[in-house]
């Protein structure tokens, strides 16, 4: 079906998108669409999605693009779909619920898709989903430490419909919710049992990696506006819980600012936020200027005692779910292997390695193929 008229209250329009990305709106539609180009965060079907909604005539280029986004995101929300049915416990953040929000016939992109399990059996349960149900051909593994925990990253990779002009699909496990700043800002291990708060919170945490663009501008204003949406002192609460008032009162500012998407909600938002965002702000400096505290030894895995995050230098082929194995640490001269659901990994602490390091783990992996082929 041919994507329907966004409603007249709708705030998303051409010029819109032309005040927001600062170009002048006697120039052409290929003008906007460049410096939406120019932008993280997959803006340009975006905009020509609501230009075919104003009745644009797309060419063929453009209209594969937003094709290809289209089946892109289709795709993400049938995963999400499998992930949490298969997976008690998981929670997709942002994403299919965020653009659920929009409206009809406007595409909200989505580069990748995020998922929290809420813990390790829960994580390969639903790699294992993923490896079964869609073409995978990389993965990454990262593990760091909150405590006495060990927590993971687990990224997995494969080839877009036109891989010369698309990044790779990525799906991104993790088992918690919002990584905060080293040093600042804690690991926050669970989201709100709210899906609307969790997503507002998760683009708040963008802030720590990315400036906010319009499209972080319009997900806010559009869900501050839905029917599902808590009020905004429940928001504001718990982004004070969370230690993102900082981060969602600059959304907030940013969203206050653009003239078209005049927000009550938003405004009540902002006069709630401004105390407790300079009490957070306050505290962080008094973190930052504090001594750094060594943490104890986790009580899990002494080989990760360092708590800086370990990136995965996978040793064994194509990526391939192994669900009778176990996860394992092992400790030697080169430093540590993981032995895990996805394979063999070297931990490396940099993305450069010494190729006698990657020789010396894969040498030690033969070691242990061997025992363990003796003891078997």
């Amino acid at each position: 079906m041919p994507p329907s008229s966004p409603a007249a209250s709708s705030p998303l329009t051409l010029d819109l998108f032309f005040d927001a990305l600062s170009v002048d709106r006697q120039e052409p539609l290929r003008d906007l669409v460049r410096s939406a180009r120019r932008l993280r965060g997959h803006l340009a079907p975006l905009v020509l999605s609501v230009a075919a909604c104003e009745g644009a005539v797309l060419g063929s280029g453009s209209t594969d693009e937003v094709r290809r986004m289209r089946a892109r995101v289709d795709d993400y929300r049938a995963l999400a779909t499998l992930l949490s049915t298969e997976v008690p416990g998981l929670r997709v953040l942002k994403g299919p619920s965020l653009a659920e929000h929009y409206p009809s016939g406007v595409l909200r992109p989505s580069g990748d898709l995020d998922a929290y399990v809420p813990d390790e059996a829960a994580l390969w349960r639903a790699v294992a989903a993923v490896l079964r149900t869609r073409p995978v051909t990389d993965v990454d593994v990262t593990v760091l430490g909150s405590g006495t925990h060990v927590h993971w990253v687990v990224v997995l990779r494969w080839s877009a419909e036109d891989p010369a002009l698309d990044p790779d699909h990525r799906v991104e496990l993790v088992t918690f919710a919002y990584p905060g700043q080293p040093g600042v800002v804690p690991l926050r291990a669970e989201p709100p049992r709210d899906q609307v708060l969790g997503d507002l919170l998760a683009i708040a945490e963008e802030a720590f990696q990315r400036p906010f663009t319009i499209k972080d501008v319009l997900d806010l204003a559009l869900t501050l506006d839905s029917a599902d949406c808590p009020s905004p002192a429940v928001l504001a609460e718990a982004a004070v819980r969370y230690r993102l008032a900082p981060e969602l009162l600059s959304l907030s500012r940013a969203l206050h600012g653009a003239e078209k998407l005049a927000s009550p909600a938003n405004d009540r938002l902002l006069t709630l936020l401004e105390g407790d965002a300079a009490r957070e702000s306050a505290a962080r400096r008094g973190r930052e200027s504090a001594p750094q505290v060594p943490e104890r030894a986790w009580t899990r895995e002494p080989c990760l005692n360092s708590g800086r995050p370990l990136h995965g230098l996978r040793l064994s082929a194509d990526p391939t779910s192994r669900p009778d194995s176990a996860v394992r640490f092992h400790t030697f001269t080169g430093g540590v292997l993981l032995l895990c659901p996805l394979g063999e990994f070297l931990l490396v602490e940099t993305e450069l390695v010494d190729p006698a390091a990657y020789e010396a783990a894969l040498t030690e992996l033969r070691r242990l193929r061997a025992v363990e082929g003796e003891r078997s």
